[in-house]
């Protein structure tokens, strides 16, 4: 993801640390589905010691902090109402790996509570992070459930 390694010499745009911001909560979301942990405990651990971290053998730009915190404690606190959310969506499909439902929970929280965020902006972050991930058909999958959700819960 381009997006979020460090440029060289020139200073992160507010564009970039949100996509990183969102990375960086799928990344906890995924190690608390893993580990059975709350979204929001993972909160410092990230802050401490994956700042700038190595991708792909470039360091990570530093994220937005802000919307990492408030992505991680909204998940934190509306987990059963993304659940019923996401579930309907994908329950065709069966067991949904926990890099994509971490994914899917991500991105349904900011379509419910960031309605200042264009849909499409976050949508896309998704997508794109997916991506980055999965060469398959994946991408296409979150674009729909998060698109379907997006017409749910925006007005």
């Amino acid at each position: 993801m381009g997006d979020v390694k460090k440029a060289r010499g020139g200073k992160p745009s507010p564009k970039a640390r949100r996509t990183t911001a969102r990375l960086q909560a799928v990344q906890a979301v995924y190690q608390s589905l893993q580990n059975k942990v709350s979204p929001l405990s993972l909160y410092q651990e990230y802050v401490d010691h994956r700042r700038g971290m190595d991708m792909d053998g470039e360091q990570m730009i530093e994220c937005d902090a802000e919307l990492f915190r408030l992505i991680l404690s909204g998940v934190t606190e509306r987990w059963g109402d993304l659940e019923q959310i996401i579930k309907p969506r994908v329950e065709k499909l069966g067991s949904l790996a926990n890099l994509l439902a971490a994914i899917l929970i991500c991105g349904t929280y900011e379509l419910l509570a960031h309605g200042d965020i264009d849909k499409p902006i976050i949508i896309n972050d998704y997508i794109n992070i997916t991506s980055d991930f999965y060469a398959g058909n994946e991408p296409k999958l979150i674009n729909g459930v998060l698109d379907d959700i997006a017409k749910e819960v925006r007005f």
